[in-house]
Order: structure tokens, then C-alpha cells, then sequence
């Protein structure tokens, strides 16, 4: 009985230590957490939705279907070409052929022009890596403009690579034939076809969508927020496109009062298009206004033409109205110390009391310069605590 009774004994003591060791390690686990206090950079975004408003005159089309000769955003002379209209099918069929024979004989002739010209293999090889490779590069970043010039060029230099002097009398006799089907081509439509040129010289944009003559650089110095969201297209605003003339564009929104005041004071804005690319443009601050609502409108003026800009009328953005650079403080590890706010770090094994005044800050972090040593102040790479019970400055941690 006595044996029973001490081998008992043993046992509740052993079970104590067990408790007493698992509450121990349990505690530490759950009062000290640290975490490295990394220097990062952000970006303080004020999203909108503006308008794009450029100076624009309407190029008046013609009766029939179209055929445009000219891309979006293309400078075009006064008097240029903008587009061919055609009054039945047939004739646009004709012209579709013909455009198609007058691009092989664009390749033959380079070919050929390749091949009299005593161009070797070794250097066609490599033209023809370099072109593979800038119409990859062109399709992976998805930009399509220029990719049909780019494969007819390919064309040409593979016709040219596979060709030698002595199949220059074939060439000249498949080039003549071109040229007289592609003269016969053009006098099928001659007669059932007209062009429309441009009125004055600038930048060509397909089509209309019917602010042209509502959202004019005449508006700059009225607009207000409310003249912005009564904004309504004109239907009498047609046309087979348009030329902007002018040499800068603006960029129209509105803004609440705590943004606005954001942005006060500044000569330029920084901003984006997400939805267009992530180049960082800086643009003229050209006008900023309170309304009578509370609300400002916000006036960016640029002279970048490009031509995603060009085409766009209605489009988000993301103006930056700070770029802060500091260590990464989480909210859990703010502390306060006789009325000043810091940090407590591990410093081996004590703890120590850093104050701290921050940059900037959202819900769940803060952003602190970082001083100019250890001992001035919280420093790259401390370890601050986040998770910790009854710190205290200097105080050891067991």
C-alpha cells in the first residue's frame, strides 16, 4: 500500500513539472513575437475617373463602306489621305486585292533589292533573327500596332534568303506581272471610289463618340464638377473621324475636399492609366477649384502625344499624392511609453523602448524614418516586438 502510494506520489509530482514546463514554453510562444523592421517604399494613390479633353476637328465622310489608311494617333499633313470610301462591295473587294498584290510586290522588291545588292547569307540570318525577335517582343507585351508591317518584312527577308543572282530574271518577270495587275486592280475601283483628307494637320483618330465639340479646350477655365457630370455626347457630332490639332492635352476629374487639399501647392502631378499601362506620367497641374458642393475639379494639362491617349476619352487613374520611403512598423508592435509613442525591440535578450514618429500610416502599418544608427533611434533589421507581455524598457526577457 505504502509502495502504491509513493509510486502515486511521484507521478502527481512529475505530472506538475510537465504542467508547469508546457505553461512556461507555452507563455514565451505566445507573449514574444518579433518581427525585422524592413525599409519599403509606398505610393499614397488617389483613384479617379476623368476625362480626356484634346482639340479636335470632325473630318466629314462619305456615302458607302470605308476603308481607313491611316492608324489612330498617325500625324497626318493637311490634305493627306485619311480614307478611302467605296459606293458598292465590289469596288472595296477590288481594293482589298489590290492593297494584297501591292504588299507582295513590296516584299519581291526588297527581295530583289537584296539579292542585286550582294547581300550575304550571314548577315540576312541575322536580319531575319532580329525581325522574329521584334515581333515576339512586340506580341508578348501585347502591342499590336505595326505587326503587319512587321511580318511583311519578315516575308521579304526569307523570300530574299532562299533566293541567289541567278533567280534575278524570275524575280523582274513576277514584279512586272504585279505591277500590271495592280494597275488593272486600281482602275476596276477608280471610278465607284473617293478619299477623304485631312482638314488640317495633326493627329488622326477613327471614328467619333460624339464629344468632339462638347469637351473643347474652351471649357478649361469654367468646368466645374457639376458641368462635368452633367456631360452628355452630341448627336450631331459624326463624321469619319477626326484630326486633333492642338499640340496638348488635358486630363478633367473631380476630386473630394480632403483629395484636392492633397494635392495643393503642386506645379506638377504624377499619375498613371492602369488600364492602359503602368508608365508613370508627370503632367502640369493646369487648374485646381472648389465647387459650391465641397467638391474641386482637378485640370491636367500634358503635350505627350500618344496615341492610347489620344484615343481615349473617358479613363481611371491613379494620381500619387506622396511616394514615402521608411520602415515597416505593424500596428501590433505600436506601444506607448510615458506618453510617447514608440516601439519596444530585443536587443539579445532585453528589451528596449524606442519612440518613434511616423511618415505615414494605413490600418495596418506605419511607415518611420530610419535613424541614423541603432543607438539614435529604431534602425534596419531591429527586432521590434509585436506580440509581448508586460514589457518594459531594459527589461530582460527570459
Amino acid at each position: 500500500m505504502k509502495q502504491i502510494r509513493k509510486v502515486l506520489g511521484i507521478l502527481a509530482v512529475a505530472a506538475i513539472l510537465i504542467y508547469v514546463v508546457w505553461q512556461v514554453a507555452n507563455n514565451l510562444t505566445e507573449q514574444i513575437k518579433t518581427v525585422d523592421a524592413m525599409e519599403i517604399t509606398v505610393e499614397d494613390k488617389i483613384p479617379v475617373r476623368g476625362w480626356f479633353i484634346r482639340q479636335q476637328t470632325l473630318v466629314e465622310g462619305r456615302d458607302g463602306t470605308a476603308e481607313y489608311l491611316l492608324p489612330d494617333g498617325e500625324k497626318a499633313a493637311k490634305g493627306e489621305r485619311l480614307a478611302v470610301f467605296f459606293s458598292d462591295e465590289s469596288a472595296r473587294q477590288a481594293y482589298a486585292q489590290t492593297q494584297a498584290l501591292q504588299s507582295r510586290l513590296d516584299a519581291l522588291s526588297y527581295a530583289y533589292s537584296l539579292i542585286t545588292g550582294g547581300t550575304d547569307s550571314l548577315k540576312l540570318d541575322q536580319r531575319i533573327a532580329d525581325q522574329i525577335a521584334a515581333l515576339d517582343g512586340s506580341l508578348s507585351a501585347g502591342e499590336t500596332r505595326g505587326v503587319a508591317e512587321g511580318y511583311a518584312a519578315l516575308q521579304q527577308l526569307v523570300a530574299s534568303r532562299g533566293s541567289t543572282g541567278a533567280d534575278k530574271e524570275r524575280f523582274e518577270e513576277r514584279i512586272a506581272a504585279l505591277q500590271q495587275e495592280i494597275a488593272a486592280g486600281r482602275s476596276s475601283y477608280a471610278s465607284a471610289s473617293s478619299y477623304v483628307k485631312a482638314p488640317e494637320s495633326g493627329y488622326f483618330i477613327s471614328g467619333t463618340d460624339g464629344y468632339e465639340t462638347v469637351l473643347t479646350t474652351e471649357l478649361l477655365d469654367t468646368l466645374t464638377p457639376e458641368k462635368l457630370d452633367a456631360l452628355q455626347p452630341d448627336p450631331a457630332s459624326t463624321g469619319v473621324g477626326s484630326i486633333v490639332t492642338g499640340y496638348r492635352w488635358y486630363f478633367a476629374a473631380v476630386l473630394e475636399k480632403e483629395q484636392a487639399a492633397a494635392l495643393q501647392q503642386r506645379e506638377t502631378v504624377q499619375l498613371y492609366f492602369p488600364e492602359l499601362s503602368r508608365r508613370l506620367l508627370t503632367m502640369r497641374l493646369y487648374r485646381l477649384q472648389s465647387g459650391d458642393d465641397g467638391r474641386a475639379i482637378l485640370i491636367l494639362e500634358s503635350d505627350e502625344m500618344l496615341p492610347d491617349y489620344l484615343t481615349c476619352r473617358q479613363q481611371d487613374a491613379d494620381l500619387l499624392a506622396g511616394t514615402y520611403t521608411g520602415l515597416k512598423v505593424p500596428a501590433q508592435a505600436l506601444r506607448q511609453k510615458d506618453g510617447q509613442w514608440g516601439v519596444y525591440v530585443l536587443d539579445g535578450s532585453v528589451a528596449e523602448f524606442k519612440p518613434i514618429q511616423w511618415i505615414y500610416q494605413t490600418e495596418s502599418y506605419y511607415l518611420v524614418p530610419s535613424a541614423e544608427s541603432a543607438k539614435k533611434g529604431l534602425y534596419r533589421y531591429d527586432r521590434m516586438i509585436t506580440q509581448g507581455k508586460d514589457l518594459a524598457d531594459e527589461k530582460v526577457i527570459q
